[in-house]
C-alpha cells in the first residue's frame, strides 16, 4: 500500500464528505488533497502539547527537505515537490494546532477567529495549488475564508458533542449574552445559547459569502469540489438553526 492510499483510507474513514468531494479532481490532485486531509486528521488526534512535539518536529523536517519516515510525511514531501505547497500556511497550521492545545478554554472571540484562520484558513491555502494552478493570488482570500468558515461551522455544530469544540466556545461571548458554564455542561438550549450561537454563526456566514464571490475563478476540474464543500457546510448551519429553534 502506498503512502497516498493510506491517506485516502484516512480520508474515507474520517472525512467521507471530503473523500467524495475531492474524488472529482484529477488523480494527482486527488491524492494531494487526501494527503492534506491526512495532515489535519493526524494533528487533530494528538491530545496534548507533549504528544504534539514529535509531530511538530516531523513537519519542520518536511519543510527542511529531510522527509521523516511515515506515510504522511512521505506523501506531503511529494505533494510539496509537485504542487509547491507554501511554507507559511504549513507553519501557520502547526502553530494553530499547538496554540489550541495550550489553551484550556478560549476566552476572547478573537481567539476563536485566530484558531479558525490558522487551522482552516491555512488548510485552504495548502489545498489551493491542488485545486487551482492559475489565479492563485486572486483566490487566496477565498481559500482562507472558506477554510475559516468550515472550522467555525465545526465548532458550532459540535458544541454539545465534542469536548474540544466546547472549550473553543469563547467565554467572552458567553458572558456577553449570559450563558453560563453550568448551562454549557448541561447542554442547555435557551435564548442566551441561541444568541451566542447566532453571534458566531454570523461570522461564519460572512466568511462563506466572501468565499462564494470568487468561486467562478476556480478551474472546472475543481469548482464542483469547492462549491460542494461550501454548500454542504452552509446547509449544516441552516439545519442546526432549524433544530435549535424547534428545541
Amino acid at each position: 500500500m502506498t503512502e497516498y492510499e493510506t491517506c485516502a483510507q484516512l480520508a474515507e474513514a474520517h472525512f467521507p464528505l471530503y473523500k467524495q468531494t475531492f474524488s472529482s479532481l484529477p488523480p494527482k490532485n486527488r491524492q494531494a488533497a487526501w494527503a492534506v486531509l491526512a495532515l489535519f486528521h493526524e494533528a487533530e488526534k494528538l491530545a496534548d502539547v507533549q504528544e504534539f512535539e514529535g509531530f511538530e518536529q516531523a513537519a519542520q523536517d518536511v519543510l527542511n527537505g529531510t522527509s521523516p519516515e511515515g506515510f504522511l510525511w512521505e506523501a506531503l514531501a511529494d505533494v510539496r515537490q509537485q504542487f509547491g505547497l507554501e511554507e507559511e500556511p504549513f507553519c501557520e497550521f502547526i502553530a494553530g494546532q499547538r496554540s489550541d492545545r495550550e489553551k484550556e478554554t478560549y476566552q476572547e472571540f478573537d481567539d476563536l477567529l485566530m484558531y479558525a484562520g490558522q487551522t482552516g484558513g491555512a488548510l485552504g491555502l495548502l489545498l489551493l495549488p491542488v485545486c487551482a494552478r492559475r489565479n492563485q493570488e486572486k483566490l487566496r482570500h477565498a481559500a482562507v475564508s472558506l477554510g475559516a468558515a468550515v472550522q467555525l461551522t465545526r465548532v458550532l455544530t459540535g458544541i454539545h458533542t465534542d469536548e474540544r469544540m466546547k472549550k473553543r466556545l469563547p467565554r467572552q461571548v458567553m458572558e456577553q449574552f449570559g450563558y453560563t458554564e453550568e448551562e454549557l455542561e448541561r447542554h442547555t438550549i435557551n435564548k442566551a445559547f441561541m444568541n451566542v450561537w447566532e453571534y458566531i454563526t454570523f461570522e461564519a456566514e460572512a466568511y462563506f459569502e466572501e468565499a462564494s464571490e470568487e468561486l467562478e475563478l476556480f478551474p472546472l476540474y475543481s469548482r464542483p469540489a469547492v462549491t460542494g464543500l461550501l454548500a454542504h457546510y452552509r446547509s449544516e448551519l441552516d439545519d442546526m438553526r432549524k433544530r435549535l429553534t424547534q428545541a
